[in-house]
């Protein structure tokens, strides 16, 4: 064998070594990338399930978050801003479930589940009130064309079942 030979077989090894090693390599990112991704998903609904802890623990704040929801202005100025301040909570919540949606962190489906949190948040008339007084002025412009998207979207569609007469059942 001469060193040509010898040369040509050792570029071939060291190819087929750079091969193995990116195919190594891809299958670590895609085990990090679910790794990632199960993180989200665990971070996220611990943070729903602490917030809904503070809801079930107290009676009086349930019964705040219920008023504020449906009628805003039917609170106390203190209430108002107990009520602000928790809705403000809610709403880092769900803005850091859009940013991990974008980002890819969070998928649709998983998004799905925050979502539903925020349509029943904003199917509120005191809720949609204060996002368009407060809420909107605290988080980025991706967020609120979001949010802004989705209270339109409620809207819409409070008024079609509204105008059609339409109940559950016809």
């Amino acid at each position: 064998m001469n060193w040509e030979a010898i040369g040509a077989v050792a570029e071939l090894l060291g190819a087929a070594g750079v091969i193995v090693s990116l195919l190594y390599l891809a299958r670590q990112m895609r085990v990090a990338n679910r790794a990632a991704a199960v993180h989200a998903k665990l971070e996220s609904s611990k943070l729903m399930t602490n917030y809904l802890d503070d809801l079930i623990e107290s009676p009086d704040i349930a019964a705040l978050f219920l008023q504020g929801v449906a009628d805003r202005d039917s609170l106390e100025r203190s209430d108002y801003i107990r009520f602000s301040n928790m809705a403000l909570k809610a709403f880092y919540y769900f803005s850091a479930g859009f940013f991990q949606l974008r980002t890819g962190a969070l998928d649709a489906n998983e998004f799905a589940e925050q979502q539903a949190i925020i349509d029943y948040w904003l199917a509120g008339d005191g809720t949609r009130r204060w996002w368009q007084k407060t809420g909107r002025h605290m988080f980025g412009p991706g967020f609120v064309q979001y949010i802004d998207a989705r209270i339109e979207l409620a809207t819409t569609l409070a008024n079609q079942v509204a105008g059609t007469g339409n109940t559950r059942g016809n």
